[in-house]
């Protein structure tokens, strides 16, 4: 059966269910999704002909803003369309509205159309197939509920645990704190279901308000980026209908733990062997692979960490590593080994935000992993102890970050130079938007 085939067989499969309308979506730079409701009748055309959207729609702020002056679409270039095409694989049912409805992945048709992030994925993941390597992915992504009534003044208000009728308490892995959201989690759950996103374990984080759903590991990290992205839309829809503002946000709240998104990676060969496996420990392509994101990470923190925002999290004694230190299980280190099982050698990165864009993390995760095992580049020492503060081996604001990713060369010419000088572009005109901006503190402190 040809690729065109089984796409039309999936929409008849997902118009057989008697659904009204399609949603179509991409993610944009800054991570959000954006696209179009249909009727799903016209699930066929897309199947056929693909359909268009505003090419600009990818560089805009996280807010929607128009930065055209720094990336050059939008305004300045007429807002041209861009062709897209649906994702194989990537229709699902959402439940969480009125009325179930489709759900429909695109992205763009054009190979060399850099907009789109999960192209640039892909050009990484061509890398690894022209070696016959095929890296098996898991994200983790932690967030954090809080009551949808915001503070007098703007604030945060923390979340009722609806079981005690008080304010949730920090508790790591308590059970009872899952008991207590069980209906907004279970509903979660249903709606990944129906969308193909596989889980497995769920967790309370440290924080009050704060969980974790884990995902299966994928040998494909496109359809596992999908899924993350698709998950992230997933639980801030359900916790809108439940009262809550559910956020992936990096800090929500000074003095509490922040959100992290860690990436699980190995890779595998023609032959189905992970070639991290040593068996009784870590083959040296694995090092190798450590070392890449050792000497990659400067220039990958803007991927990782790409607003203001995201770098209130690195702090001291926070679980959260401000240095690209490794070690064998151990949670305050950038890049962890954990335990294997079996052949589960693999590597954790733990450095990047829950905010930030899942194609993009896994992008530069990838392409910097790569680069240590081609050049073979061996790691430093391993870390023992708790870390210090790391204020010189990579950049912790948004600043310093822009410019290590502007002036980098360990993962841009994977990613692309035109990629690369794009990205910068959006991340300095979203920071000049934000900043462009008189807060109420400011006119406290200065009035």
């Amino acid at each position: 059966m040809t690729d065109q085939a089984k796409l039309m067989e999936e929409v008849e499969q997902m118009l057989s269910l008697g659904h009204d309308y399609v949603e179509v979506v991409a993610t944009d730079f800054s991570g959000n999704l954006f696209g179009k409701r249909y009727p799903a009748h016209h699930l066929v055309e897309f199947a056929k002909y693909g359909l268009s959207l505003p090419r600009a729609n990818f560089v805009l702020t996280k807010v929607a803003g128009d930065i055209s002056e720094h990336t050059g679409m939008g305004y300045e270039d007429g807002d041209p369309d861009i062709a897209m095409g649906l994702v194989p694989g990537g229709m699902g049912v959402i439940g969480w509205g009125d009325r179930p409805r489709i759900q429909a992945l695109i992205t763009s048709t054009a190979e060399e159309d850099i907009p789109d992030p999960r192209r640039i994925l892909k050009r990484v993941l061509n890398k690894f197939e022209s070696l016959n390597l095929k890296p098996v992915v898991a994200f983790e992504l932690e967030f954090t509920v809080f009551d949808a009534e915001r503070t007098a003044d703007g604030g945060l208000k923390d979340v009722v645990n609806p079981l005690t009728k008080a304010s949730d308490r920090q508790g790591m892995l308590s059970v009872d704190r899952i008991d207590g959201f069980e209906d907004f989690v279970h509903e979660i759950l249903e709606n990944c279901a129906s969308q193909g996103i596989d889980t497995s374990a769920i967790c309370s984080e440290f924080a009050p308000g704060q969980f974790e759903i884990n995902f299966t590991h994928y040998d494909d990290p496109l359809k596992a980026a999908d899924l993350a992205q698709l998950y992230k839309r997933t639980v801030q829809a359900v916790g809108r209908k439940h009262g809550l503002i559910a956020t992936f946000m990096a800090k929500p709240t000074l003095g509490q733990a922040g959100n992290g998104q860690h990436m699980h990676v190995s890779l595998v060969d023609e032959t189905g062997k992970n070639i991290f496996d040593g068996g009784n420990q870590p083959t040296e392509t694995l090092m190798h692979a450590i070392g890449g994101l050792q000497i990659g990470a400067k220039e990958a923190m803007l991927y990782w960490a790409p607003s203001v925002n995201s770098y209130r999290r690195f702090a001291h004694a926070s679980c959260v590593p401000t240095g690209p230190t490794w070690a064998f299980d151990h949670r305050h280190v950038a890049f962890r080994i954990p335990p294997a099982t079996g052949n589960a050698w693999r590597i954790e990165n733990r450095i990047a935000g829950a905010d930030a864009n899942c194609y993009l993390t896994m992008a530069a995760t990838l392409a910097s992993m790569l680069v240590g095992i081609e050049e073979k580049i061996a790691p430093s020492e391993e870390t023992k102890g708790a870390p210090d503060m790391d204020y010189d081996s990579l950049p912790l604001t948004i600043h310093d970050a822009i410019e290590a990713t502007r002036s980098g060369n360990v993962i841009k010419p994977i990613l692309g130079d035109d990629f690369t000088k794009l990205y910068v572009s959006h991340r300095v005109g979203e920071l000049e938007a934000f900043d462009h901006w008189i807060s109420p503190r400011e006119l406290d402190w200065y009035l």
